[in-house]
Formats: C-alpha cells, sequence, structure tokens
C-alpha cells in the first residue's frame, strides 16, 4: 500500500473510532497518519491536511479531558423525586396527573426514575401512546435510542398494541431516527382485523351514533402534531438575529420542552417567563411551519446525566 492510501487508511480508521465513541483509538489512528504526512510532506498536495489532524487530535484530547474531569452523576434522593412528581401533576384526573408528573421528572433531568412511571402507564389505554412516546424520548435524552429501537420491535410482536396506535408511534419514532440520521427502518403492524371494522363502518347504524364531546376532544388531543425540534431566531441579545436549534425533549399538547446545553447560558439569560418568542420554526416528521411561542418556564438541572443543562418549556401559539 503506497504512502498516500496508508494516509487515507488511517484517517477513515480514526474517523469510525471516534463515530463509536473509542477516543483513545481514534487519536492514535490520527496520531500515526500525523507522522507519515510529516515525513511524507513533498508527496502531500494539500498542505492543510496535517493542520487539520493536529485540530481533530486537540479535539479529541479536549473529550478525553472532559470525559475523565467530568464529576458522576447523582440521581437526586426518591423522597426529592416524589415532591417533583406530585407538586407538577396538576390534572384532576389521576391517569392524567400521573402522566404529568412523569413528565416532570424527566424534565428535571430523573430520566431513570420517569421510565420507570412511564413503564408503569403503558399498561393503561387511554395513556398507551403517550407513555411510550415519552419512552422513547426518554432513551433520546440518554442517548440510549438502541434500547427504544429494541423495545419497538418488541411492540409490533406483541399484541399490546392496536395497528393504529403502532402505526402513530412508527411515525413519530422514524421521524427521531432520521432527524439524528440513524440508519434504521422501523416495521409497520399490519391488522389482520381491518376486514371486521371495514363491515362495522359499512353498517348505517354505525354512523347515526353521536360521539360524546369529550370523546371528541380525546380524539382531537391524540391527534396533535408531534414536534421533534424547533428553531428561535433570536430577537434581541449578542445573539440577535441568529436562529439556534434544539432538539424536542417532552411534549404535552401544545406545551414544548427543550434541554439547553449550559454552553448555551447567554441564550438562557435573555430569556424570561412570559416572553413571547415571535420567529420559531416547528420541524416535526411530516411537516414545517412558523409561528409564536411563549417561555413557560426554565429551570437549571442539577443532577442525573443531563447535569447542568437548562430545562427550557415554550408554549405555542395558535395563529
Amino acid at each position: 500500500m503506497d504512502v498516500k492510501n496508508q494516509i487515507k487508511s488511517l484517517l477513515q480508521q480514526a474517523e469510525l473510532y471516534h463515530s463509536q465513541g473509542l477516543l483513545y483509538e481514534a487519536k492514535e489512528s490520527y496520531a500515526r497518519a500525523g507522522q507519515l504526512v510529516k515525513k511524507n510532506d513533498g508527496l502531500i498536495k494539500n498542505k492543510n491536511l496535517l493542520q487539520m489532524i493536529f485540530k481533530k487530535i486537540q479535539d479529541i484530547k479536549d473529550q478525553i479531558d472532559r470525559f475523565e474531569n467530568e464529576s458522576p452523576t447523582v440521581e437526586l434522593p426518591k423522597k426529592i423525586q416524589d415532591i417533583i412528581k406530585e407538586k407538577f401533576a396538576f390534572s384532576r384526573d389521576t391517569d392524567a396527573a400521573a402522566l404529568e408528573g412523569a413528565i416532570a421528572l424527566a424534565k428535571f433531568g430523573q430520566f431513570e426514575r420517569a421510565l420507570l412511571e412511564f413503564n408503569e402507564l403503558i399498561k393503561k389505554d387511554s395513556l398507551r401512546v403517550e407513555a411510550a412516546k415519552n419512552i422513547i424520548r426518554c432513551h433520546k435524552a440518554l442517548d440510549t435510542i438502541e434500547k427504544a429501537v429494541s423495545l419497538y420491535h418488541e411492540w409490533v410482536i406483541d399484541d399490546f398494541f392496536t395497528s393504529e396506535q403502532l402505526n402513530k408511534l412508527r411515525t413519530f419514532f422514524q421521524g427521531i431516527l432520521d432527524s439524528k440520521k440513524i440508519d434504521v427502518k422501523l416495521p409497520e403492524k399490519i391488522d389482520t382485523h381491518l376486514p371486521e371494522i371495514k363491515e362495522m363502518s359499512e353498517d348505517p347504524a354505525y354512523h347515526d351514533i353521536d360521539m360524546p364531546l369529550f370523546a371528541q376532544e380525546k380524539i382531537i388531543s391524540e391527534e396533535m402534531i408531534d414536534i421533534s425540534s424547533v428553531g428561535i431566531t433570536m430577537g434581541e441579545g449578542p445573539g440577535k438575529g441568529e436562529i439556534l436549534e434544539y432538539d424536542v425533549s417532552f411534549q404535552a399538547g401544545n406545551v414544548i420542552n427543550l434541554l439547553v446545553s449550559g454552553a448555551d447560558k447567554g441564550f438562557i439569560e435573555n430569556l424570561k417567563p412570559d416572553m413571547v418568542l415571535n420567529d420559531v420554526q416547528f420541524y416535526s416528521p411530516i411537516a414545517m411551519f412558523s409561528g409564536k411561542a411563549i417561555v413557560s418556564s426554565i429551570s437549571k438541572i442539577e443532577s442525573g446525566p443531563k447535569q447542568g443543562y437548562y430545562s427550557l418549556d415554550i408554549k405555542t401559539v395558535t395563529q
């Protein structure tokens, strides 16, 4: 193998190691490639290659330093978690309040406890789809998306979800995977009972049934569009005019939760409760639209895997 191909192979190897989180191996491959470039400087047409390799090595060193210096994250005591769960459960309906409490735990970075709560709520038919979506969101936040994929395959095999419910989840989850450029295609569930449903819908008596108002509202609520990410154009402060994009962590109706890195503290400091964000782009698996949003709440996550992040709630405004 000639020198150029050796360098190319080492750089590809380094990129692969880096993508898999193997930082020390990636650094070593970049270093070996850099040594070859220095020894064979006359053969290399790209004079910026060595500088690029040194930058890659420095970036990886910085990542290793951050990893080694990070203090282990600690979950909040169960008593505090219980208080969070109870404090943010506003609904009079017991099941709805339980869902609100579980979402609150996740917003405060208590994902492991939230997963336990959602796994209980998924057993309730009225909350099944929303609980499942939030299980997926927790795994996304924990960077354990592969566990959510395995879980989805279990749901396909089991009869736990109807075909309609599972296909809603598929659209939601596939959107997340596609946005993260994860090359996984989720399977659909085929409903073997479709002919029976068709026969019922053809019965004239079926169309004469008046659907109760609360049932209509429930359907409308379930059809609320899932937002996967938002782009916020800053209207004031140092970053005025800049568009900041964030993945949606959790969603309850028209209230959207974003996890904002501590590195974006300047953005957070420009926000106040009830502040109107006039130029917001909303992205979903099926559409993109512009609108406004109101800042609902901001809190700093003090423990758990997302310690140091900010939990930001915004409420979409119908135009």
